[in-house]
């Protein structure tokens, strides 16, 4: 059992053209000559060929750049639902996840019998009085809390049955989250109180044990003569 002790653009090229005016410009003389035949002059007129018709410059129907932002904008799309599938899977996960229970255990604690009596490490209730405590031994002298005492359990938490061991520096510092949140009366005030956390070994935790303990102690001595927690 292991123990603490603190107080923490372009839509194609055209040349310029000017436009050709079929009555502008020189046209071909008529041409004067006689019918064979009628013996009758006949005047021929060449056929007038005019300005070749423009060929439309090729164009498409969507330019490179607009073609570019449409795939750009479906790759940024396709990211975007991905990324809200991939954050929905996660919060279902962690939504259906078990959370160990990190409330210290409620200051509600069953009667023992008379005391002064000599109680294992693992029935010590919340706010049993103490004297002359040593956090290792295996056993304590639990007394009446009006009587000279040294320590006093402020505050326990409970591991599931089920849970991993944790390792010594997480229930070092559950040990240290659970002092936190005792809640100590005025008399407290009398003394020079310092706080002693107790949790399991590796092989303690094989053997069961799942709590940690927060004691509230003086540095020697049974000198306390009454409650420090508040009720």
């Amino acid at each position: 059992m292991g123990q603490d002790n603190t107080f923490p653009g372009n839509n194609g090229t055209r040349d310029d053209e000017s436009p050709v005016d079929p009555g502008s410009g020189a046209e071909e003389p008529w041409t004067s000559g006689f019918d064979p035949e009628n013996a009758e002059p006949t005047q021929y007129e060449p056929e007038f060929t005019g300005p070749a018709e423009k060929e439309s410059p090729a164009r498409t129907s969507l330019d490179a750049m607009t073609r570019q932002r449409l795939i750009l904008g479906g790759i940024v799309l396709g990211v975007l639902v991905l990324i809200g599938v991939v954050i929905w899977v996660l919060v279902g996960a962690l939504a259906n996840r078990p959370v160990s229970d990190a409330t210290p255990e409620p200051a509600t604690s069953t009667s023992r019998g008379p005391l002064p009596a000599d109680v294992e490490a693992k029935d010590y209730q919340l706010g049993d009085c103490f004297a002359d405590f040593d956090s290792n031994a295996s056993k304590a002298r639990v007394v009446e809390c009006n009587t000279d005492h040294s320590a006093q359990l402020g505050a326990i938490f409970r591991y599931k049955a089920e849970d991993s061991f944790p390792g010594t520096t997480a229930l070092r510092d559950k040990g240290r989250e659970i002092c936190r949140t005792m809640m100590l009366n005025e008399a407290s005030s009398k003394y020079v109180l310092l706080q002693q956390n107790v949790y399991p070994s590796s092989t303690s935790w094989d053997k069961g044990d799942r709590r940690v303990d927060c004691f509230i102690v003086v540095d020697s001595g049974n000198t306390l003569k009454e409650s420090v927690l508040q009720k």
